[in-house]
């Protein structure tokens, strides 16, 4: 409630920008990000392929990678980003060959091996998984339910699956894989320990960042903030802690003063302005505004005569609010943040929350009257300004340390688990597939 209503322009945008640990972290290796990924394209419909046959494509060792599969990486690649075009085969075979350079070490290091009670667990978790799959399908087309079209449904799904290359064998396979590859990062990470000091220097070095963006910004903040969902570790200063009545007031009469107001920016923005015209405007917006004060003056009267008797606000925000966000516990709690720069909240909240006599925690403000209806603010507390450590950011900063330091790790293992592998592109058979994609494209 109280929220300014604007639109963003391309500039706006671009003061949104925000550099992010989130942004940071986007170069992980392709092994770390796109493990978990493959098991998504079998829920993306049929694999693409550019010719009738499945040729092998490259060879790493003694991997043998084909069309089909290429394309599905390819396909992952772009879907998440990491590649510009569908037919990138180049990054698909690099991750590939990668892949099977990390599988081979899987191997030889023993992280495929399970025991007997290892592998029940797994298997009954890829019955749970299976049996989620065929009752998602069978809750999306079912029409009749009965129990025969119940099971005709069912069956009809796992031909589904199966005709997109999934069984019950393939998540399971997934699952063990996945659990192998668990092991191996965590044996990588077994001599690695984030410490405070790594902490307190990520911190400290983007931290300083968001404050030369945001520092005497209070717009940019906001935008990046409040409208694209971005996290800062910098608080600017000069923001205030409020809580607020809402009384809600007659349509006819909120129209009234948007009328007016209306009418007083015509009258100020024309190439000669008027000055008679605008003074007239501007008495009408005045009196538009003191109908709606004395519509509810007999409501205000008798809140601020309860304040008077040192009734808590927040018992009286129970009794006569009507603003939703102060239903909620944790607004309460926190307040609405305003600064008197704000954006994100309507001018007329914004000024009524720094009232002139409102010097310090504790204060109210008189009646104030906006697109919303009348407005009684509490001076809740100061708001904490600069660099803030939270336990998200910290969790934030230590998940970074440990992906770049898994990165790391994965780069250095790759150079010795790969010694005696090489990768053959077969040139011919790629060239033709470019070929293709690229007529395909034409058409």
């Amino acid at each position: 409630m109280c929220h300014n209503k604007r639109t963003m322009s391309d500039q706006d945008k671009e003061k949104g920008m925000l550099f992010t640990m989130k942004n940071l972290n986007r170069t992980l290796a392709l092994v770390l990000a796109l493990l978990m990924l493959v098991a998504c394209a079998f829920a993306e419909g049929e694999t693409k392929t550019l010719a009738e046959t499945n040729p092998v494509i490259a060879t790493m060792g003694e991997r043998e990678i084909t069309l089909a599969e290429a394309q599905e990486i390819a396909d992952l690649l772009l879907y998440y980003g990491y590649v510009e075009n569908e037919n990138d085969y180049l990054a698909a075979i690099d991750y590939l060959s990668e892949t099977a350079i990390i599988e081979k070490h899987i191997v030889e290091a023993g992280y495929d091996q399970y025991t007997a009670d290892e592998l029940t667990a797994f298997e009954n978790e890829a019955d749970v998984e299976w049996d989620a799959l065929i009752d998602q399908y069978v809750q999306y087309y079912l029409t009749e339910d009965t129990e025969d079209a119940r099971v005709q449904m069912r069956i009809q799904a796992e031909a589904y699956y199966s005709s997109q290359g999934l069984s019950k064998a393939d998540l399971l396979e997934e699952l063990l894989m996945t659990e192998a590859y668990a092991r191996l990062e965590e044996a990588l990470m077994a001599d690695y320990t984030v410490t405070e000091d790594d902490i307190m220097a990520v911190f400290n070095e983007f931290g300083a960042q968001y404050q030369q963006m945001y520092e005497n910004n209070i717009e940019s903040y906001e935008y990046s903030v409040n409208y694209y969902g971005y996290e800062s570790w910098y608080k600017p200063a000069g923001y205030r802690s409020v809580l607020h009545i809402l009384l809600d007031a007659d349509q006819e009469l909120l129209d009234n003063l948007a009328a007016a107001q209306a009418a007083l920016d015509e009258a100020a923005s024309g190439e000669t302005v008027d000055d008679a015209a605008v003074a007239a405007a501007k008495a009408d917006v005045e009196a538009a505004r003191q109908a709606i004060l004395d519509s509810k003056k007999t409501v205000t009267d008798e809140i601020y005569a309860r304040i008077d008797k040192g009734e808590d606000f927040i018992s009286l925000i129970a009794e006569y609010n009507t603003d939703p966000g102060m239903q909620n516990p944790d607004t309460l709690e926190k307040g609405y943040e305003v600064h008197k720069n704000s954006i994100v909240y309507v001018p007329d909240f914004v000024a009524g929350s720094f009232q002139e006599h409102m010097t310090q925690p504790g204060t109210y403000s008189t009646p104030v009257v906006s697109d919303y209806g009348v407005h009684i603010i509490y001076y809740k507390s100061d708001v904490e300004s600069g660099l803030i450590m939270t336990e998200e950011i910290r969790a934030e900063i230590t998940g970074y340390l440990e992906s770049m330091y898994m990165q790391t790790a994965y780069e250095a293992g790759m150079k010795v688990w790969g010694e005696g592998m090489e990768l053959v592109v077969d040139e011919n058979v790629l060239n033709q597939v470019i070929a293709e994609a690229a007529a395909a494209t034409a058409e």
